[in-house]
């Protein structure tokens, strides 16, 4: 996945769970989120590397959410953008 892909899922799992850490978010949401639709033929998603870098688990299978160390880098993110 590249990067752009990355920041897109991160922002999902942000929106969706609200900024806080381990709320699982469904592939099938994340997928909507970022506009793979059903069908696409686009590699699958692969979280391994926000998962290595800590921002991520996969509490389920099917799922993943941001970790503590995810949801402060999404709001360092967020507060030198200014939104």
């Amino acid at each position: 996945m590249s990067q752009r892909d990355l920041a897109h899922v991160l922002r999902c799992l942000w929106d969706r769970s609200g900024g806080k850490a381990d709320i699982p978010v469904a592939i099938a949401d994340v997928d909507a989120d970022i506009g793979r639709g059903r069908g696409d033929m686009r590699t699958p998603l692969n979280l391994s590397a926000l998962e290595r870098q800590g921002l991520v688990v996969s509490p389920n299978d099917g799922a993943w959410a941001l970790t503590s160390q995810g949801v402060a880098r999404i709001a360092e993110d967020r507060e030198l953008s200014d939104r």
